[in-house]
């Protein structure tokens, strides 16, 4: 089931309920699509996990995802992240979120759209709220950072011209809402525009489900389903077949629950498969469409979205590991099993090295009648009850005693490959003996992601594959290797730092706009500085401008000069060359300050934000 308005409403106010003004402690990502936002709540509140009171020391995390094929949004309390990943999008909400607080969470006109009012963490200066962007829209589906001017700080998703013309979701940009579809808000419809909008229809071969969905707004298919069987209507009826009483019934379901919507007065639903007991959807208004499924009740909006999607992504990650191994087992008994048949094969050809061994000996037997030149004998075998004739090949090369010999080593090679193929045939009757067990217990338990997980473990002991961890400390120093460190200076102004050639990058080709300001020491070795800009004509004042430069000087190789020259330009005329080295950039239309470092003024602004 898609992530529509009617779980966004229900969601926006458990969370306003539980994070108002909650304090940002830490940010994580661990897909490409998801965020994880580590924040703590100022009081004491009702706990919609547990329906206790949470305290006010507790860590919660917010999960968001705008995973085309898992948009999800729910609240837990805060655990251990085994597995993050980093991203420039991810240093820029880190750098810019981090020690702030939820002032407040927006659901616009009931579209699929929530907006997260972010007071920075700010040490100097006035403080400008931001707003954090998520967008449910399927493939559309966005996260967006803007500044207090609505200028986009950064996305988890950049959308240029090429890829849509009516609306660029990059660095600088104004950020423009997703285009309006002429729907309606299903909470403020009144009767009078809900009959117009089904006698106005001129497709009337159209069914009640497509008119509810084309015409309302945040509603998915599910929903609109369940708002007509609420109404003891069928969905694929059409238009021109429902009479005055059907419609009346119709809009009192839809105002009904409209109402139950507004009043939070909800029915979350988890629906599972009777057999099978996996999970099939949801619902946060209860459902008359699925008769046949299980149920499991809760108490809270939040507790069902959390509970449906952490099943959903273990049902997910059973289907993958389960195909994963099937492939890998199949695939490594196919090895092995053509390996027995090539091993076989030649021990067949080597078992009967003793009969090499019999004509050295007969050989040597019979030296003073055999003369160099010779290609064979036919002597009695002195070695079997039979006492029958055997002819014997001889290389003509050489002597009746060389021919014996290159026998006996033929014997010799011949038993010692033998002993060789039989150990390689054994270990390999016994891994596929081992990947047999294996085969069985993943038909037996392969609906059972610990049984899979000890499986995949076998093989990986096998040394049939290769189990890759990516540390979590490694992780964290990769997103800390592109974090730029934030200042704010006495006017007010952010200043941000790049302290090595990953954030040296980081920070002039993709968090800085066109307009900021660049600062660097001219012809010395040292970090990127940007001062951000406000929005509009507005400049940072001269003082802001020395701070600058007073920390581009001090975090250079210049550090300790009585006097530094240091350049500045707008970030447009910044350009990295091809194939550059990371931090190496040329610019122009630069300005030159001589900078004396005073130890005081670093020291005032020197603790970082973030």
């Amino acid at each position: 089931m898609s992530l529509d308005s009617i779980s966004l409403a229900a969601i926006k106010k458990e969370l306003i309920d539980m994070f108002k003004d909650a304090k940002i402690v830490n940010i994580f990502q661990v897909k490409k699509y998801k965020i994880i936002f580590e924040v703590k709540p100022v009081r004491a509140l009702p706990s919609y996990n547990s329906g206790s009171i949470a305290k006010s020391r507790k860590l919660f995390h917010i999960h968001i995802s705008t995973d085309p094929s898992k948009m999800e949004i729910y609240f837990s309390e805060a655990e251990n992240i085994k597995e993050t990943i980093s991203s420039p999008f991810l240093a820029l909400l880190q750098s810019q979120l981090i020690g702030g607080k939820i002032l407040d969470i927006k659901h616009p006109d009931f579209d699929r759209i929530l907006h997260f009012i972010i007071q920075p963490y700010l040490k100097f200066g006035e403080t400008k709220n931001v707003t954090l962007i998520v967008e449910f829209m399927g493939k559309h589906s966005n996260i967006i950072l803007l500044n207090e001017n609505n200028l986009i700080e950064g996305s988890i998703k950049s959308i240029t011209s090429k890829i849509n013309r009516y609306r660029e979701v990059i660095p600088g940009k104004l950020y423009i809402p997703p285009p309006s579809q002429n729907k309606l808000n299903p909470l403020e419809i009144s009767k009078e525009n809900f009959f117009n909008i089904f006698y106005s229809c001129t497709d009337k071969e159209l069914s009640l489900g497509q008119l509810l969905q084309n015409k309302l707004k945040g509603i998915n298919p599910q929903s609109a389903k369940e708002i007509i069987f609420q109404a003891n209507l069928l969905p694929d009826k059409k238009i021109l077949e429902v009479s005055p009483e059907e419609l009346e019934s119709l809009w009192s379901s839809l105002n009904r629950i409209a109402e139950e919507i507004k009043h939070h007065h909800l029915n979350p639903t988890v629906f599972l498969d009777p057999l099978s007991k996996k999970i099939k959807t949801y619902s946060l208004i209860g459902s008359r469409q699925f008769p046949r499924y299980s149920k499991l009740s809760f108490n809270d909006a939040n507790s069902c979205l959390k509970y449906f999607f952490t099943e959903w992504e273990k049902e997910r990650e059973i289907i993958s590991l389960k195909n994963k191994l099937e492939n890998i087992i199949n695939k490594n008994m196919a090895k092995l099993n053509a390996k027995m048949q090539v091993y076989q094969k030649k021990i067949e050809e080597v078992k009967n090295c003793e009969r090499y061994k019999l004509m050295g000996e007969l050989i040597k037997s019979n030296l003073g009648h055999i003369k160099r030149g010779d290609t064979e004998i036919t002597t009695i075998n002195y070695y079997s009850p039979q006492q029958e004739d055997i002819t014997i090949p001889l290389n003509s090369s050489l002597t009746p005693l060389q021919n014996a010999q290159s026998y006996f080593k033929k014997y010799r090679k011949t038993k010692d490959s033998l002993k060789v193929i039989s150990e390689q045939l054994n270990s390999n009757q016994v891994k596929l003996s081992q990947l047999e067990e294996l085969q069985e217990l993943y038909k037996q338990n392969s609906d059972s992601l610990s049984n899979l997980h000890q499986i995949y473990n076998n093989l990986v002991k096998l040394g049939l594959v290769k189990k890759v961890i990516t540390p979590a400390k490694k992780q964290k120093k990769e997103i800390n290797k592109l974090r730029p460190a934030k200042y704010i200076s006495k006017d007010g102004w952010e200043i941000y730092v790049g302290k090595n050639n990953q954030q040296n990058d980081f920070l002039t080709l993709k968090l800085a706009s066109g307009n900021d300001i660049w600062l660097h020491t001219k012809t010395i070795q040292g970090a990127h500085v940007i001062i951000k800009n406000k929005g509009g004509n507005q400049t940072p004042p001269l003082s802001t401008l020395l701070q600058a430069a007073q920390l581009a000087a001090y975090f250079s190789k210049a550090k300790n000069e009585n006097k530094v020259m240091v350049d500045y330009t707008l970030k447009k005329y910044v350009k990295k060359p091809k194939n550059a080295k990371p931090g190496m950039v040329t610019y122009s239309h630069e300005k030159s300050l001589i900078i004396k470092i005073n130890p005081q003024d670093i020291k005032d602004i020197i603790s970082p934000v973030n």
